[in-house]
């Protein structure tokens, strides 16, 4: 594969990014059979069904819109939603096929999951798709061996580098940056990085460590990364704001990461939602 990338920043402010990354409770990683679809449990409980447009009840009554990275087998099973989501006016993006650990990948499947599921979402909408999340912020590291593979499948920008502990590394960008691949010319990717906060801790403000904190706290640190990055990348997912247990069976730390937080979750996500102008990744680029 390529050689490791060069990082420059970007210059340019995006300002307050939100996404969504379209998954069902059981796409965890945390479970592996639970992702892969030959090992799946039958009988599964689905409710993107109904969390899809409640969250655009949400969007539309703040006035605000995002980036829906959009699982390639959801859309195969929930095409209407995903079109509803576009025609709401946002910004529909890939997070691969399944929802499977890019290390759990050759780069033949990697290349493959990245083309089958820009390919699916692009008939569906009829329009481009330029951005690509993976599955867990699986790349993990900027220069990842694979990561170039993001880029050759077609896609301008990627928003997969947390600069955390465990979900990344501390060496990943903070700001918006573009990387450059210097044995391959002409090959360049946009990287969008989620939003951290508690400073020198870098926890997400995702997941359960952003829904432990007030929504104030969350967005003053979505404001210190528009202020200081140019850019806050906000993470969401539709089971987050159910404001119901979820309804399969999780155990240990997938049940730890799914459940710690979830009381009253909904009310902080609508009103930090409500506090910032938030907009789609697309949107923040511009003409880059």
């Amino acid at each position: 594969m390529s050689s490791a990338p060069r990082l420059e920043p970007l210059e340019l402010s995006p300002g307050y990014l939100l996404t969504v990354d379209v998954e069902e409770w059981y796409h965890t990683c945390l479970v592996p059979a639970y992702v892969r679809p030959g090992e799946r449990p039958a009988g599964l409980a689905e409710e993107l069904d109904w969390l899809l447009p409640r969250l655009l009840e949400m969007l539309d009554r703040a006035g605000r819109r995002a980036t829906f990275f959009v699982l390639g087998e959801v859309a195969e099973r929930h095409p209407k939603r995903v079109l509803d989501i576009a025609a709401a006016g946002h910004e529909i993006a890939s997070h691969s096929f399944h929802h499977l650990r890019v290390g759990w990948q050759s780069s033949a499947e990697l290349r493959s999951n990245l083309e089958a599921s820009k390919r699916r979402l692009e008939d569906l909408i009829g329009g481009e798709v330029i951005g690509f999340r993976a599955p867990e912020w699986s790349f993990r590291r900027h220069d990842h061996p694979l990561l170039p593979l993001v880029a050759e499948a077609g896609y301008r920008y990627d928003s997969s580098l947390a600069p955390v502990l465990g979900a990344g590394t501390l060496a990943n960008p903070r700001r918006p940056s573009r990387l450059l691949w210097p044995g391959s010319p002409g090959l360049e990717l946009l990287e969008l990085p989620p939003l951290t906060f508690a400073g020198a801790l870098q926890l997400p403000a995702a997941s359960w460590t952003g829904r432990l904190v007030s929504a104030r706290r969350l967005e003053r640190a979505a404001e210190r990364g528009v202020e200081r990055f140019g850019a806050a990348v906000f993470v969401v997912h539709p089971w987050e704001i159910s404001g119901r247990p979820t309804p399969g069976t999780l155990k240990g730390f997938a049940r730890f990461v799914h459940e710690t937080g979830r009381a009253g979750y909904p009310a902080k996500f609508e009103a930090l939602v409500a506090a910032l102008p938030w907009q789609p990744i697309r949107d923040g680029l511009g003409s880059l």
